[in-house]
């Protein structure tokens, strides 16, 4: 009597070739399908929608920092340039004072040891 040895596929095996024949198949799946929707939407997302929402935030940024600070920028530029000329002034004022002082002080150093 022979015996003929028969070699059971395992499950391994099994989901392989399953695996190869989806992989493979002309025909769309539902998976596939679902693959390609979601390709479609990454795709929409970063080529129109994360473009707009830049825009929109750089808009938004824009109108709450950049132009309330370019218009304090306007409304004060002829208040500090008053200020930087009273400071200019101040400065030479204290210059002057400090010759007069230094000047007082050698006349009297002067007086003194005569």
């Amino acid at each position: 009597m022979t015996y003929m040895i028969v070699k059971m596929p395992n499950r391994t095996e099994e989901l392989d070739r399953l695996l190869d024949r989806i992989i493979n198949s002309p025909q769309g799946t539902e998976a596939s399908k679902t693959l390609e929707e979601i390709e479609n939407n990454q795709s929409y997302i970063l080529n129109v929608q994360l473009k707009k929402l830049l825009r929109l935030h750089d808009d938004s940024f824009k109108n709450k920092c950049v132009s309330p600070v370019n218009d304090m920028l306007e409304k004060y530029t002829p208040y500090t340039e008053r200020t930087k000329a009273l400071q200019k002034g101040a400065e030479l004022v204290d210059r002057d004072l400090r010759i007069i002082e230094m000047t007082y002080q050698l006349i009297k150093k002067n007086r003194n040891s005569k």
